[in-house]
């Protein structure tokens, strides 16, 4: 591979001293601006999650923040959004809200409480928000949880794809039955229907954690996984799957040469495919990898090394649940930008302090 990436520069999205910030989503605009979103709180999971969103004018070199773009309801935990341009004055957001009740994950019984998968619709290119649009699906509410995992993807003009994943519900007993899946849309977002698993252990060994899906230039869905062993601290290398008919069927996963954990693929101009990945093993941090293959990753550059901060304390209960809710870094993604740079962003923590930075990465 004669290409490699190289670091050009960086800067921090948003930073305050006595409020996080996770999850972090940057889309270009058709004005030459930039948006912003990420979920602020006290904790990566904890009940005054919120979604907030910010502008920059210079390139992503600095970043007003624009604030809440919902009500504040205490009722309700807001979490991992991200937006997309649908038209050349619309944008959407999506993202994921759970009822509290004083406690979004159960640590000790490993489930999360209700959920609902959220639209957000913007016509002034994400100065104002709509109410939240909530996208249903037709799972049991005694076995399942869902929430958005990665990217909403237009596969076409009116078909678009929200991919999630399902977990166990507060109350079920048992372990759970975990899935990555997708909802489909016919009519552009506005009603949802059509559900597709994109992979599934009938066994229940193996969890689908956080896919992350990628437009190949061909049309092809390509998708990555983390991949993790239930019961156990143990992940598996990443996994990866395509699918050619516009996500309508999913061939079996199979293992890339990864081991990471959350790892979002960017297709690139040049036909490669990038990883952006969670790395959880000493030395810590996010890393990202090329491949011309799909399955093969190599000439690998850190984008950010978590040093002694990759964890912010000891889990409460002993599970892996309760150990990923410790994590002070992670969640990373990109966007190719027009000159064929990569801008990649993700939240890690500084001296103390959470919150959501971006690296530009570019071609020697």
């Amino acid at each position: 591979m004669a290409q490699q990436l190289k670091f050009v520069d960086e800067g921090i999205i948003s930073s305050r001293p006595n409020l996080g910030a996770y999850m972090p989503g940057i889309t270009p605009l058709a004005d030459g601006s930039w948006i912003a979103c990420h979920h602020t709180g006290e904790g990566l999971g904890t009940p005054d999650n919120r979604i907030e969103c910010l502008r920059s004018t210079d390139e992503v070199t600095t970043w007003i923040n624009q604030g809440c773009i919902h009500d504040v309801v205490e009722d309700w935990a807001y979490r991992g959004p991200h937006i997309s341009t649908v038209s050349d004055q619309r944008l959407v957001l999506t993202a994921t809200r759970f009822e509290t009740d004083g406690l979004l994950f159960d640590t000790k019984m490993e489930a999360l409480q209700r959920p609902e998968m959220l639209l957000f619709w913007s016509k002034d290119q994400g100065k104002t928000w709509s109410r939240p649009q909530v996208v249903p699906n037709n799972l049991p509410v005694d076995r399942y949880t869902v929430n958005g995992a990665g990217i909403l993807l237009q596969l076409s003009h009116d078909r678009w794809m929200y991919p999630l994943e399902t977990w166990k519900p507060e109350g079920h007993v048992g372990p759970p039955d975990q899935k990555a899946a997708a909802l489909f849309s016919s009519d552009s977002g506005r009603s949802w229907g059509e559900f597709t698993v994109v992979a599934n252990d009938q066994s229940g060994g193996k969890l689908w954690w956080d896919q992350m899906c990628t437009l190949l230039p061909d049309g092809s869905v390509y998708t990555m996984l983390w991949t993790h062993l239930y019961c156990t601290s143990e992940d598996l290398n990443n996994h990866w799957t395509i699918s050619e008919d516009m996500g309508q069927t999913w061939p079996k996963p199979l293992p890339t040469n990864l081991r990471g954990q959350v790892c979002t693929p960017v297709a690139l101009p040049n036909g490669m495919v990038a990883a952006i990945y969670n790395h959880c093993r000493e030395p810590q941090g996010i890393r990202v990898a090329l491949s011309e293959d799909l399955k093969n990753y190599d000439t690998e550059i850190t984008v950010f090394d978590a040093g002694a901060e990759a964890a912010l304390g000891k889990p409460e209960n002993d599970n892996f649940l309760a150990e990923h809710m410790q994590i002070a870094f992670g969640k990373p993604g990109g966007v190719c930008l027009p000159n064929g740079d990569l801008l990649t962003y993700f939240w890690c923590t500084r001296s103390g302090i959470t919150h959501t930075r971006w690296v530009r990465l570019a071609w020697s």
